[in-house]
């Protein structure tokens, strides 16, 4: 038999042996677990910052991202201080945040350029706006792209339209006070019709006295200018001229004028068109002419319009509605088997939709041909100011947009403005 004092050592050795291996298990645990953690943090990770993305391979992110989740994800790297989070994913972190502080800064330059919702503001110059143009090219989501697009756009169009309005009514002006006598019917109309385009708070105060002088001084002096009279009194005063009197060059465009009102009163009595008026679009000819209904004959009002692009097919179709600044709700049925299609909503809600029988109306599509089953005047700028037509399956614009799709029909923006101010909904449009 073993001494006792043997034994009891022995038995103290085994106890401390046991004690250290619990301690090497429960260490063992720990690491184990720690790492477990670690790798489980970063995967968790890793798949967040994967799901911030539309494509990650293509590095094109969400167009609404988790702000909340990457704050925690940025706060977590913040203060590990780089011991739990890896370096891959700190850089794909880090990556993500460059990508949305330049959508932020995009965001930012487009709206400067705004002065409150109708107007822009004096800075704008047309190298800024080709500038701020190439730094949206940097947004790979092309939903984000196109939103600021399409505000840059609008503002673009406002900024050309008033250009245009300061050199038109400038222009009258200075002829106004060379001499009075100038200022006919057709430019009076033409500087009102400018000066609701204008679209700068700077420019609007200051041609606001040139507006307000010719009209006070028109509203004196206006008579009837009527051209299809005044084109018959040329006529009568050619027709009983002595042989002897000089012949009067300007008398020509009468004869040409009556010539092209014969074909324009054939055409559109063969179409059995009796309307008073008719804007009347010569393809071949690429004009658009106001034509009024006068002793069985249709005369244009001499302000000819040149066609820069069209592409609609000959016939009849009718004014639909005369777009000014459309808000961004504005919108057009497109919806082919829908009875309300080509209908024009000034103001477009979900509820005006649903009474419709319009569902999931949502769309970014800036080809009105194409929008389905609504078109949104904000997917597309350049009808924001334009004229609408169309049949009962038809829609088309006329406008002085950058783009001309099918049934679009494109000229500058002043003569626009000439239209516009003529044609009312439903003007006969038809296109020969």
């Amino acid at each position: 038999m073993k001494d006792k004092k043997v034994l009891r050592k022995n038995t103290k050795t085994t106890n401390h042996l046991m004690i250290i291996a619990k301690v090497a298990a429960i260490v063992t645990a720990v690491v184990f677990l720690l790492a477990l953690l670690y790798g489980t943090a970063n995967a968790a990770v890793s798949k967040e910052l994967s799901n911030q993305y539309q494509d990650e391979q293509l590095g094109v992110l969400k167009k609404n991202t988790n702000n909340k989740t990457l704050d925690f994800i940025g706060a977590l790297i913040k203060v590990s201080d780089g011991k739990i989070i890896t370096g891959d994913n700190v850089t794909k972190y880090r990556k993500i945040q460059n990508q949305l502080s330049i959508r932020q800064k995009q965001v930012k330059l487009v709206s400067g350029l705004y002065d409150g919702k109708n107007y822009y503001q004096n800075t704008v110059t047309k190298k800024r706006l080709d500038d701020i143009d190439k730094q949206l090219l940097k947004e790979k989501n092309q939903d984000v792209y196109q939103v600021q697009k399409n505000k840059l756009d609008t503002i673009r169009i406002w900024f050309e339209q008033t250009n245009d309005a300061i050199k038109y009514i400038d222009e009258i002006w200075n002829e106004y006070n060379d001499d009075k006598s100038s200022l006919s019917i057709k430019n009076i109309s033409l500087v009102n019709t400018y000066a609701k385009l204008i679209r700068n708070k700077q420019v609007k105060h200051d041609l606001d006295y040139k507006i307000q002088e010719l009209n006070k001084y028109y509203k004196a002096h206006s008579n009837d200018d009527s051209k299809v009279k005044d084109a018959k009194a040329k006529l009568a005063a050619l027709e009983n001229s002595p042989l002897t009197m000089k012949y009067t060059p300007a008398n020509v465009d009468i004869i040409s004028d009556l010539d092209n009102s014969s074909k324009a009163t054939d055409e559109l009595s063969s179409a059995g068109i009796t309307a008073k008026h008719v804007l009347y679009y010569d393809k071949s000819k690429g004009r658009i002419s106001y034509m009024t209904l006068t002793d069985g004959n249709y005369v244009s009002d001499g302000s000819d319009i040149s066609v820069t692009s069209g592409n609609v097919a000959s016939g009849q179709y009718q004014i639909k509605a005369i777009i000014d600044s459309a808000s961004d709700n504005a919108a057009i049925i497109t919806d082919s088997s829908s009875g309300s299609f080509g209908k024009y909503l000034s103001s477009a809600s979900d509820d005006t939709l649903s009474n419709l029988g319009i569902t999931n109306a949502d769309n970014s599509t800036a080809n009105y041909n194409q929008a389905s089953p609504v078109f949104w005047f904000k997917n597309n700028p350049s009808l924001e100011n334009s004229i609408y037509f169309g049949d009962s399956s038809t829609i088309g614009f006329i406008s002085s947009g950058s783009s001309s799709y099918q049934n679009g029909v494109k000229i500058s923006a002043g003569d626009l403005s000439t239209i516009k101010s003529k044609v009312s909904t439903g003007t006969v449009f038809y296109v020969k």
